[in-house]
Order: structure tokens, then sequence, then C-alpha cells
């Protein structure tokens, strides 16, 4: 723990996935995709407790095997595609203060698709939110670089025509003189534990960087088989 506050590392794993079924189970690197998430959360040294929520037995067994809390199946209406994971997260921390008398400061949610975050960086994100925050009402979350020429992004307008999406003048800039962007990387979320839910995007929301490697998401067949690429060169050095 840090400065005495009690961490739960809140890791949804949602059986059903349209792009890839059954991904939280799929092996990658010799293991199920959800076991990279829940070691990196057993080798953080802030991290109090791991709940896995999941409407999954396979999932449920993974976790228990690997000694994290997996104590309830989450409900269908949790489970859906239009599920707000914000509502599950409450769902966790109202299960475990009624049926445990469990209370946490802290969430961080991390998503078992991001298996090349690792407890070194969620312990760097915790202790950076811990010291930028300035009330309980900020957030954190993890994002990536996005590539430059992500200024020029453009939209369809009602006439079928283009528009630029930011309202920078673009005219002229050099790739190298462009405004940099970022995007969520889906690998950390930190908050304070509510038992209302609430989002991790608002005006109060700061960012940690991880790297483009480290920030690979696992969606689909061939994101699946990109990672285990990577995944056999990193144990391979």
């Amino acid at each position: 723990m840090l400065q005495n506050l009690s961490v739960l590392a809140f890791i949804g794993a949602r059986a059903g996935s349209k792009g890839l079924p059954g991904k939280n189970s799929r092996n990658l690197g010799g293991k199920p995709l959800v076991a990279w998430t829940i070691e990196a959360a057993l080798g953080s040294e802030i991290i109090t407790d791991t709940l896995v929520s999941t409407d999954s037995d396979e999932v449920i067994e993974i976790a228990k095997t690997l000694g994290v809390m997996a104590p309830f199946k989450r409900p269908e209406s949790l489970a859906g595609d239009s599920a707000a994971i914000e509502d599950a997260i409450s769902h966790g921390l109202n299960w475990l203060y009624e049926n445990e008398g469990k209370n946490y400061d802290l969430v961080v949610m991390l998503q078992p698709t991001s298996p090349f975050r690792n407890c070194k960086q969620i312990d760097e994100a915790i202790r950076f939110y811990l010291n930028q925050r300035q009330s309980d009402l900020d957030t954190l979350v993890s994002v990536v670089k996005a590539p430059q020429k992500s200024a020029w992004l453009l939209s369809s307008n009602d006439d079928g025509k283009v528009s630029f999406c930011f309202p920078q003048p673009l005219k002229g800039h050099r790739r190298q003189k462009l405004p940099q962007f970022y995007y969520p990387n889906g690998a950390i979320y930190i908050g304070k534990a509510m038992l209302e839910p609430r989002g991790f995007y608002t005006e109060n929301t700061w960012f940690f960087e991880m790297s483009e490697e480290d920030s690979i998401d696992i969606d689909s067949l061939s994101d699946l088989e990109a990672a285990e690429v990577l995944m056999k060169r990193r144990l391979n050095t």
C-alpha cells in the first residue's frame, strides 16, 4: 500500500466478444490472455486486492487458480455489449462491501486485452496520479501518441463534403510542426473507488503516456496473432 491507501485492481473480463469470441481465455505466450493482466496486478507493490469480474466460468477458474478474487459471476445485465464498465465496477465494489466488509480508496481498472502493460507501469501510473491529483474528482487514463497525421483527420459533412475535425489552421504546416495528439490505449484507468457509477473521462482527467508496443490492445484475431509474435520475441530476449 502507499500512504495507507487501500487500492483495488478491477479486471473486467466479459465472456462475450464479437471481434474475438472467448478472447480473455485464449492462449497468448503459453497462458490465457487474462492471466497476463492478473499477474501484472499481483506484481504491483501498491495494489491491495485484485478482483476479476466476469460472466465466464472459465475465467473465474483462471482467476482462482492464480489466487485473486472472483467471488461472483457477473449478472447478465452487466455483461452485454451495451453494458457500461462503470456499472460493473460499482457492482464489484458494492459486492465486496456488502459481503466482505471491504472498502477501498482507489480503483485501478486493468483491461485484460492489454497484455504488455506490466506491474511497474501500474505502480508508476498510481504514483503519478497521487502526485498530480487535486481532488477526489480527478481520474487518470493511460494513452499512447497518435500518428502526427491525425491532425489532418477529416469528417464528412451532411452534404457529403469533407472538413477538418480540428479547428487549427493546417495549411502550410510541416509534419514535424503539427500538434501532438494522443488516444487512450485501454491499459490503465485510475479513480476514487465509489459505490455509485462514475466515468473515468472528465475535465479532471490526467493522462499517463505509454509506448506504442506496450499499448497493444487485443480486439481481433489479427491483434492476437501480432501479439503472439511480439510475445515470443520478448520471451526469447
